[in-house]
């Protein structure tokens, strides 16, 4: 198993409206954090906000989340000797 910060498949993150907002307030957290002078946490939401843009965005991932089990790899009931 594939251990991931975020997952960008997951059903949650599937409409462009939520990918928009969440990228949104993570932008704005980092704003806040520059402008109170807090230049690591501002430093930590950047990247961030880059993690995540590149992975809502920029991956060339596509939008349907991940199944558990293909049509491929269904077991076979009815094929017994």
């Amino acid at each position: 198993m594939r251990m991931v910060l975020i997952d960008f498949r997951h059903p949650f993150f599937r409409p462009m409206s939520r990918r928009i907002i969440v990228f949104g307030v993570i932008a704005a957290w980092t704003v806040f954090e520059f402008s109170m002078g807090s230049h690591a946490w501002g430093i930590f939401f950047a990247a961030l906000g880059a993690y995540v843009g590149w992975g809502f965005f920029l991956s060339g991932q596509p939008d349907e989340p991940e199944t558990a089990l293909k049509e491929d790899d269904t077991p076979s009931s009815g094929d017994k000797d």
